[in-house]
């Protein structure tokens, strides 16, 4: 059923990294395979620790699919996981801006697992990271780290930079459920959405108490329309610096992304779309991206990934299986102009997430300038556009190998393959410097097991803050 052909953080992760911990990475200047990287990045990576709370340095953990953001104090916050019932991880580095001199080894501190309760990693699955844009009462910015919790969600939040972390370990109102996501608005607002699996919508929460609780406020999708059984949903995002026209107190523009087919006759998810609200999550309205079209394709490789710029832009990543495309809109989704293959010289392309900043858009996904076998190489592939628009794009650069042989992307049907999962993540500090979070084979390219690397931006192009 393709309702379930997604269940990756209830029945898939608790497999995918009983893996042995990979290797230390070096440092080293970004791979550029003569496809001519426009941006002429340099990064530093490694695999961050995971044994030594409060420590920094590069060591081994068994975690993969991580999510990361920075704040608007530069603070980096990379969250990721073992597998339900294994517990996530989280590292922070405090004022970790990128360029040169910049460290990831150096900078990323250990900072254990945000969403163990009772002495017990019971949550590890899907887990994603939101950051407060302004600051709570102590004078720092809210951190939250969302991960599923067995048949829940579990919400830790964090009121002091990550030092330590407060938690609701099931959220309330929330049946059997999949692939959640959160965002952040004010000092003590966030958003929490998740696939519900009973009804394959997109259930919306919301808490105006800085995570103590979470009322469900919405769904994503009408329950009569056709989409609201058959879609993939992607991130959540919040607008923090333009409000709705005549907005109220507490409304705010949010947008969930999805993809889905274009009409009920349509077997594939063919086409992406957004869900736009502007009341601060309480009612959505869906607005397709029509340049996104592509039959016969599905545009769930994986996930959709949306990022709003600081002048209220909406930028759109999907990828269907083979190229990456982007698209933007300057009317919060009502019109959409589109771009060609991103992923240039490269046979596939997959797993795109975008920032979009007040200068331009950073890039991330997974590619491969080899044909289908097992011996082809992935590379986790970094991509600017300093232009703004959808033609703007250099020429995608390698920042490392990640993953050798075929990626599978069947939850759990796999066999094989699985070790980069679903997706990573990239953000920009206030400088305009890169930081990504990626899987890697563990022990090695081609080892069964998954670990995650942290890439901060050393030198190259940078473009602008974020939203």
């Amino acid at each position: 059923m393709r309702t379930f052909r997604r269940v990756t953080g209830l029945l898939v992760l608790a497999i995918a990294f009983g893996a042995v911990p990979g290797a230390a990475v070096a440092a080293k200047p970004a791979a550029k395979h003569g496809r001519g990287a426009a941006t002429a990045a340099g990064f530093s990576f490694g695999q961050p620790q995971a044994t030594t709370v409060g420590a920094k340095g590069c060591g081994t953990n068994p975690d993969g699919e991580p999510a990361i953001h920075v704040s608007r104090a530069n603070d980096v916050f990379l969250g990721s996981e073992r597998g339900v019932g294994s517990g996530s991880d989280a590292w922070r580095a405090l004022g970790g801006l990128g360029g040169p001199g910049a460290s990831a080894c150096g900078q990323a501190e250990y900072r254990g697992q945000p969403n163990g309760f009772g002495g017990v990693g019971a949550s590890g699955g899907d887990i994603d990271v939101a950051i407060a844009p302004a600051r709570n009462p102590a004078g720092v910015f809210n951190v939250y780290v969302a991960s599923l919790n067995l048949a829940s969600i579990n919400v830790a939040t964090s009121q002091d930079r990550g030092t330590t972390f407060s938690q609701v370990p099931v959220v309330e109102g929330v049946p059997v459920d999949d692939r959640e996501w959160i965002a952040a608005y004010g000092s003590s607002t966030a958003l929490l959405s998740y696939h519900d699996i009973v009804t394959n919508n997109i259930d919306v929460l919301r808490s105006d108490d800085g995570g103590t609780t979470y009322v469900q406020t919405a769904r994503a999708i009408p329950d009569s329309d056709y989409k609201a059984q058959n879609n993939e949903l992607g991130n959540l995002v919040i607008d923090h610096r333009n409000a709705p026209a005549g907005a109220a107190p507490g409304d705010f523009f949010a947008y969930q992304s999805f993809v889905a087919p274009h009409d009920a006759n349509d077997s594939n998810y063919d086409e992406a779309f957004v869900a736009v609200s502007t009341d601060g999550g309480r009612t959505f309205t869906d607005r397709p991206v029509p340049c996104s079209l592509t039959r016969g394709k599905d545009l769930d490789h994986n996930f959709p990934n949306v990022s709003v710029a600081p002048d209220g832009s909406l930028w759109y990543a999907w990828s269907d299986d083979r190229n990456v495309r982007t698209a933007v809109s300057h009317d919060h989704g009502q019109t959409w102009s589109c771009s060609g293959n991103v992923a240039t010289g490269l046979k596939r392309g997959i797993f795109p997430w975008l920032a979009a900043t007040s200068a331009g858009v950073d890039l991330v996904f997974y590619g491969t300038p080899d044909a289908n076998g097992p011996n082809m190489t992935w590379y986790a592939e970094f991509a600017q556009n300093t232009a703004g628009t959808t033609g703007g794009w250099g020429a995608p650069q390698a920042i490392t190998s990640v993953h050798k042989g075929d990626v599978c992307e069947g939850g759990i049907s796999c066999t094989g393959g699985r070790q980069l999962l679903d997706d990573f993540g990239v953000d920009t500090d206030g400088s305009g410097w890169a930081h990504i979070a990626y899987s890697h084979d563990s022990p090695d390219l081609n080892g069964p097991g998954t670990y995650t690397g942290y890439a901060v931006q050393t030198g190259g192009t940078r473009v602008g803050v974020p939203n």
